[in-house]
């Protein structure tokens, strides 16, 4: 019985820990869908890499949430589809097509584990021409 249950509980447990890193990407692709720069940055570490067409750089959440509600604000968000997702050893990693009202943009999205959960380690927005 003993061992039912301990098989049980490491059972449950890699349930859970797959499902928390799920939902942290999926919190982001949502964030995204939503044009809601907190939700996409509620998944953001203290500082992560973010690129907004040209301009690149590491930015602390508060900048980078920021720079995502202006990118928002001027790019009004029609739809967004998830093109590949998938696992890296490193944490997962998505790639989709933004639709805005002022054009496509090519969505990169990485996530590297730190500590317990996965963090954003870099985001990418570019033009599609």
């Amino acid at each position: 019985m003993r061992k039912f249950i301990g098989i049980a509980l490491v059972a449950g447990s890699i349930l859970l820990t797959s499902t928390l890193y799920a939902q942290s990407i999926d919190g982001v692709v949502t964030g995204i869908k939503n044009g809601n720069a907190v939700q996409v940055t509620d998944n953001a570490g203290a500082n992560f890499s973010l690129t907004i067409m040209d301009k690149s750089n590491n930015y602390s959440k508060t900048e980078a949430q920021q720079a995502i509600k202006n990118f928002f604000a001027k790019n009004s968000v029609k739809g967004f589809e998830v093109k590949h997702k998938g696992n890296s050893p490193n944490g997962q990693y998505a790639i989709g097509t933004l639709s805005t009202g002022s054009g496509n943009y090519r969505v990169n999205i990485f996530m590297k584990k730190e500590g317990a959960k996965e963090v954003i380690k870099e985001l990418r927005f570019q033009l599609i021409e």
